[in-house]
């Protein structure tokens, strides 16, 4: 989903991720267009903490030092 707010009237709106990048009426006539960048990044979404989590141990990972075989 996607979050965004109506430039005019500051209006708040929950969308489906086809309309990123793409523009939307707002109740007030107002024309928006709805930026990919606005994603919703809940903390409470348990996939989204899953892939964050991956993420970090991916990262640590990436940085521990090479361990030499003996």
């Amino acid at each position: 989903m996607i979050t965004f707010q109506c430039s005019r009237c500051s209006k708040k709106y929950r969308i489906s991720d086809e309309y990123a990048g793409k523009r939307v009426k707002c109740s007030c006539g107002t024309v928006n267009t709805v930026s990919p960048v606005t994603k919703e990044k809940s903390s409470g979404d348990t996939a989204y903490a899953y892939n964050k989590l991956l993420r970090e141990l991916l990262k640590d990972a990436q940085q521990a030092p090479a361990i030499e075989a003996e």
